[in-house]
């Protein structure tokens, strides 16, 4: 099933100029007399309409750019309109659908082409992406500035997907890989990084248990562990009755120092009295004196007065009253603090056996503990071992499975290879300058001017392949840009472009563009010749846009 394009229309819009190019559905060369015409331009825009991003340069990237293309399909005419990102969609003439962004336009583009590409992305978790449109074009197809070199694709963005992934997109195409591939070789990758995990996990663990189990050798200890909680418990009481008594007792101590202190004042007080009774000097006449009974204050005039209310004989007697009291207080306060400090000292004992107490405790918690969690580490260690054999064993399936895909890859590529070879010979490339494998999306590094030889003898063997090995399958134009690069002489050109221009292996639309090869195409006869006349740099005319005013405005109206 090939799909062959019929025109190529481009418009810019603000300027109101577009250019038009009607293709053979055999062999077509896009020439002209000089470079800077837009055969580039042309070349991009075939495949950009359909899909895929190409690497236009700047002043076009500016335009305000239209782009339709009419192709055949399965005996059905399309019409497919890109304005940036946005996508209108005909079929046999009737209005089929508007697409706002390119994964949408790839969801129709796959339903159209019966093909879909899924690749495993580069992400940690290898999610399978559906492949934008380019991936149907990439072997078919080479871009004059960016598709010649050995290891570069002709197509930008593709950096979604490493090297192995964008090569596998070729078995798509050939028949050999499908969705089904893409599962099950992702379920073997993901299963070969969750056994490396619980491997990794699983000795994470035993090196843990090993110092688990190294500290518990240590304690070895034997619990009663209701007798500790009890004897704990009984502890805590005995600590917590002893807080009360030495708060009791310290409110003693304290009551009984205050007592003392006012006895002291009292005697001292009694002292002074005593001892103003002596004879008085005139200078102190006018002295105050505290009274020790009641505390007042009285000055020295009034002494007479009080000698005649107080005896010397009861100071006396009182002094020795509070000296008595003195001594006895004293001696309860002595009992009292040596009561204290012995009920500190008992208090300290008991925090210090009930530390103890705690410590084998919180010992054996510590110990039940690390038991438990050996129990569950080997529980676990157990479960990793089961996935790990489980995950094994899927492998294993999944090998015997991918071992078929193995083997129709390995069938297709020898045959791929035998086409190759022959071209290569045909191409004049020496065997010894191919320095790669040489399977499809290989890179085959060749020096000089081989490698765009290379280049063409890929492509062209693999649309051989693709006939003889999925004839069934959708295949696309072979569009070539620009072929003499790298100091192609003119023999080797005219080779190329002659093997291109008679290619009748396959039934593909070959579009060629290159400023030689008009006198061999002539030659060969049958080839349809487009020769551009514009300026240079000036690819769009009004001339032709007013040519199709009418049907650009249509197309315009339903974006």
């Amino acid at each position: 099933m090939n799909l062959i394009v019929s025109t190529i229309t481009m418009v810019d819009l603000t300027n109101k100029e577009a250019k038009r190019i009607n293709f053979s559905p055999n062999k077509n060369l896009l020439t002209s007399e000089h470079n800077h015409l837009g055969k580039s331009v042309i070349m991009k825009s075939i495949n950009y309409t359909l899909g895929a991003e190409v690497y236009y340069p700047h002043p076009i990237k500016r335009l305000n750019l239209l782009t339709y293309i009419d192709f055949e399909l399965d005996r059905h005419q399309y019409r497919i309109a890109r304005l940036k990102n946005v996508f209108i969609l005909y079929c046999d003439g009737s209005f089929c659908g508007r697409f706002p962004s390119v994964n949408e336009f790839d969801n129709e583009l796959s339903k159209l082409f019966g093909l879909e590409i899924n690749l495993v992305g580069k992400d940690q978790e290898g999610t399978i992406v559906k492949c934008p449109p380019a991936f149907y074009y990439i072997p078919y197809y080479i871009d004059q500035e960016n598709g010649w070199a050995a290891n570069s694709f002709s197509f930008d963005r593709m950096t979604q997907f490493d090297m192995p992934q964008r090569k596998n997109s070729y078995f798509f195409h050939l028949g050999v890989l499908d969705s089904r591939y893409v599962e099950i070789s992702k379920r073997q990758k993901t299963n070969s990084r969750q056994i490396n995990t619980l491997k990794t996990e699983t000795e994470r663990y035993h090196t843990v248990i090993e110092t688990l189990q190294a500290g518990l050798n240590a304690v070895q200890m034997s619990f009663d562990t209701a007798s500790l909680e009890r004897a704990i418990a009984l502890r805590q009481k005995e600590i917590k009755q002893l807080l009360g008594e030495i708060s009791k007792v310290r409110s003693e101590l304290l009551e009984a120092g205050d007592q003392l202190v006012q006895l002291l004042h009292e005697k001292e007080v009694l002292s002074k009295y005593i001892k103003k009774k002596s004879p008085q000097t005139e200078s102190s006449i006018n002295e105050s004196i505290e009274c020790p009974r009641c505390g007042m204050v009285f000055n020295q005039a009034l002494r007479q007065r009080l000698e005649k209310a107080y005896l010397l004989e009861s100071l006396h007697d009182d002094y020795t009253t509070v000296s008595e009291r003195q001594a006895r207080l004293e001696r309860k306060l002595a009992k009292l603090q040596k009561k204290f400090d012995d009920k500190q000292h008992m208090l300290t004992d008991y925090e210090k056996s009930l530390v103890s107490d705690r410590e084998t405790y919180n010992a054996y918690v510590k110990s039940k503990a690390t038991n438990q969690l050996l129990k569950e580490y080997w529980e676990q260690i157990g479960y990793n071992s089961g996935e790990i054999d489980r995950l094994k064993k899927d492998n294993a399936n999944i090998k015997k499975l991918l071992a078929g895909y193995a083997e129709e890859r390995e069938r297709v590529n020898t045959v791929y290879t035998g086409n190759l070879g022959k071209l290569l010979i045909g191409l004049d490339i020496p065997p010894d300058q191919v320095k790669e494998d040489s399977e499809p999306g290989s890179f085959l590094i060749a020096s000089g001017a081989y490698g765009p030889r290379c280049k063409i003898a890929q492509i062209l063997a693999f649309i051989e392949t693709q006939h003889l090995t999925a004839p069934d399958l959708i295949t696309f134009p072979v569009v070539i840009d620009s072929p003499n690069v790298l100091e192609q002489d003119n023999d080797h050109l005219d080779m190329v472009i002659r093997s291109l221009l008679t290619w009748d292996k396959t039934d593909n639309q070959i579009i060629v563009s290159s400023i030689q090869g008009k006198d061999i195409a002539t030659e060969i006869g049958g080839v349809n010749i487009i020769t551009l006349t514009n300026p240079q740099n000036h690819l769009f005319s009004s001339d032709e846009y007013a040519m199709y005013e009418a049907e650009i405005s249509e197309i315009f109206t339903q974006f």
